[in-house]
């Protein structure tokens, strides 16, 4: 029931946050480049495709990582937590203003068993 209620939130989330989008087709060539800022101009685009279409929870650490990357580090230094930045938005500023990411936590056997948005 928890999972349920996490991907109809998570759903929700994506139509409002991707409805002005340009949504592409997610491809891992598009998903890891970077611009010369070091960001990825792709992710935001490939993002509903990733969720909506592809398997995602149940990969391995090791097929999660073949299939889209590695991520940018783990959170909080453990090893249960990735995540990948999706977009960071500096505005006029050193400081970032607004960032999301894409985290993805792991059981003891390295297996993923929940991903989420998260905004700051």
């Amino acid at each position: 029931m928890i999972i349920a209620k996490n991907i109809f939130t998570i759903s929700c989330f994506f139509f409002l946050f991707t409805a002005c989008q340009n949504k592409i087709a997610f491809d891992k060539t598009g998903w890891i480049k970077q611009d010369d800022l070091k960001m990825y101009p792709n992710r935001i685009n490939m993002l509903d495709d990733l969720i909506r279409h592809h398997k995602l929870i149940g990969l391995t650490y090791r097929q999660l990582i073949d299939s889209i990357g590695e991520p940018e580090e783990n959170i909080n230094g453990g090893s249960l937590t990735i995540y990948y930045n999706i977009i960071t938005d500096y505005k006029h500023d050193i400081d970032p203003v607004y960032s999301q990411t894409l985290q993805f936590a792991f059981d003891k056997d390295s297996i993923v068993k929940s991903f989420r948005l998260d905004n700051n």
